[in-house]
Formats: structure tokens, sequence, C-alpha cells
């Protein structure tokens, strides 16, 4: 259907080279957008893009450690030159680490705030300038979590983390209405990835969120995928500055 057309579109993912991300830049390619692809390295993208490359989807790559937040500018700068200016940018990118709270190590709070917000932030508005500057439209989706709205014993860094994201799509939304840039964000329930496989493949563990998921299950990446192509086409065009708790129910019971 046309209003979910992305044909002609470039869409910037971080996070691309699995999981959720990964799952999201087949969605993007699926409904005709050109992929930019962000990850670390080229020895841990090489399999999606190649993936996609196979699917007939035209893919880029552009490695880069989101880490170095002092440098995204001066890369975003360079990665729109040689691949252009991308119209969506889809921040998946993320990570956590677990700990009892008066233990936790303040550098992987540091870390964990830095990748999951600050990069957000950082990389938010180096896409949003070019296209202020040049009068052009503009759609942010960015990943959060069930996090962005309650917590589990032991993840205050990242719960932290993901409610500043949750805050700072709104936020970004509002400033940057006036310029047809819209922001929003997806939050995932419990998603079966490479990074939750420790979970799935605990029994116990397995057993809760299945029980405790309305509709009785773990989510998958494309679960997540085609709300992220809903918010990136024309046909969200007047929805800017909201969560959109994709988590099979999880918050609508107790």
């Amino acid at each position: 259907m046309e209003p979910f057309s992305l044909a002609g579109r470039t869409a910037m993912v971080t996070g691309a080279s699995r999981g959720i991300g990964l799952g999201i830049a087949r969605a993007l390619a699926a409904s005709g957008a050109r992929i930019v692809l962000v990850a670390r390295s080229f020895e841990v993208a090489a399999p999606a893009i190649a993936e996609l490359r196979a699917s007939g989807a035209e893919v880029e790559l552009a490695p880069f450690d989101l880490r170095k937040v002092e440098q995204i500018a001066a890369w975003y700068a360079e990665c729109s030159e040689r691949c252009g200016q991308p119209d969506i940018l889809v921040n998946a990118a993320g990570m956590t680490i677990r700990g009892e709270t008066t233990q936790f190590a303040l550098a992987d709070w540091d870390q964990i705030l830095k990748l999951n917000t600050t990069a957000i932030f950082e990389l938010s508005r180096s896409f949003a300038r070019p296209l202020i500057g040049a009068g052009r439209p503009g759609k942010i989706v960015n990943i959060a979590s069930l996090m962005a709205a309650a917590s589990r014993k032991g993840t205050a860094a990242y719960t932290a983390s993901k409610g500043a994201l949750g805050q700072l799509t709104k936020a970004l939304a509002v400033d940057w209405a006036p310029h047809r840039i819209l922001v929003n964000a997806i939050a995932p329930g419990y998603v079966a990835t490479e990074l939750t496989s420790a979970l799935t493949s605990d029994a116990q563990f397995d057993s809760w969120v299945k029980q405790r998921c309305p509709l009785g299950r773990w989510g998958t990446p494309e679960d997540i995928a085609w709300p992220a192509v809903f918010l990136a086409s024309p046909a969200s065009d007047f929805i800017t500055g909201q969560i959109l708790f994709v988590d099979g129910g999880w918050l609508a019971t107790f």
C-alpha cells in the first residue's frame, strides 16, 4: 500500500547487525528503503550485509562505535557525504549490564547511559541539522524498552537510560515538529534474539515470560520491525512524540 511505501527513502539503522536492528533493516528494505547499516565494524556487519543484499536490498555500511560520542557529528557528516543524507533514522543500538545497585560500577553506569541515551541525542541532532537547513522532513524511530515504564531488579542503569530515552523522544518531537521531523519510539517487551538467548534458554525464566505476557509468547524482531516501518512511513505523518509499547499486552495487566 502506497502510504506504507518507503521507495526512494534512505534509512540509517544503528545496531543493525543482528536482533531487533537487523529485523527492522529487513522490513525497511522490503518496504523499498535504501539502508545505511551502522555497526561497530565490517566484520560484525558482514553477515547482515550479505543477507540483505542477497534479498535484493540496496545497502551501504557505515562502521562506527557509537560510544565515541564526541566523534559522532564528524562521522555522520562524512557518512552523509558518502552515502547520501538519510530521510529516516532508526536508533536501535543499545546495551545492558545487570548488577546489584549498591555494588554497580560507576563506569558501567556511564557506559550504558552513553550508548543508550547520549549517543542517540547526538546522532539525532546530527541527523536533524542538515534536514532543517534544507527544509526537508524526516523520521526518527527510537528503540526504547518496557523499562521506559517499569523496572526489574538489577537493571537500574538500563531502566534509567530507557526512561530518559522515552522523555528525549518527546522533547525532540516538540523541538522539531515545526521542521516536520517526527520523532517516536517503540518500546519492545521481551524479544527473543541472540542477546536474550541466555534468558530464553533458562526454563524458569522462559516459563515466567510466557505466563506473564497476555499473548503467551516472546516477541520476535519482526514484531518490532513492522511497527517501525509504520512510524517511518507516510502513514504516520500526524504522529510524533509517542512511545508505542509492542509488548504482547504486558503493561495492560498485572
